[in-house]
């Protein structure tokens, strides 16, 4: 009786385990991962927030390149922009300086909730504003 038992058991879990193995389960772990991709993209619109951006004088521009800030950690110089990053209370401001023809100059700053989102998206963001995507309101 326990024999007979047991194999009912045995037989239920296997029968069980089959849905895991069925082709409705293929298909919903095939389209899974483009899905979440697909989600995570929506999403990164939302990954930074504009906090202001502004034309320097070209004094403030003399002053700043002069004597940049100390808590500030340069993350990428070209000819014709510079990313600089800090941290302030747990979340990292990005600000980015883009000079354009005649001497024109403008700061931007960017803010990102922490910084693994910072590091998440570090090369996304540095790749928008090489392809001069600053955004100005």
């Amino acid at each position: 009786m326990k024999s007979a038992a047991l194999i009912v058991i045995s037989l239920m879990f296997l029968e069980g385990c089959s849905v895991y193995k069925s082709d409705g389960r293929n298909q919903f772990e095939a389209a899974a991962p483009a899905k979440i991709k697909t989600a995570s993209l929506s999403a990164s619109a939302e990954i930074y927030k504009l906090v202001g951006c502004k034309t320097q004088t070209p004094l403030e521009t003399w002053f700043n390149d002069e004597f940049p800030r100390t808590n500030y950690e340069l993350v990428v110089m070209e000819n014709d922009l510079e990313i600089w990053r800090t941290t302030h209370s747990g979340s990292v401001e990005v600000k980015a300086i883009q000079r354009g023809e005649n001497k024109y100059v403008q700061s931007c700053s960017y803010e990102f909730a922490t910084a693994a989102i910072w590091d998440l998206y570090r090369e996304q963001f540095i790749r928008e504003l090489e392809n001069n995507l600053m955004i100005s309101e």
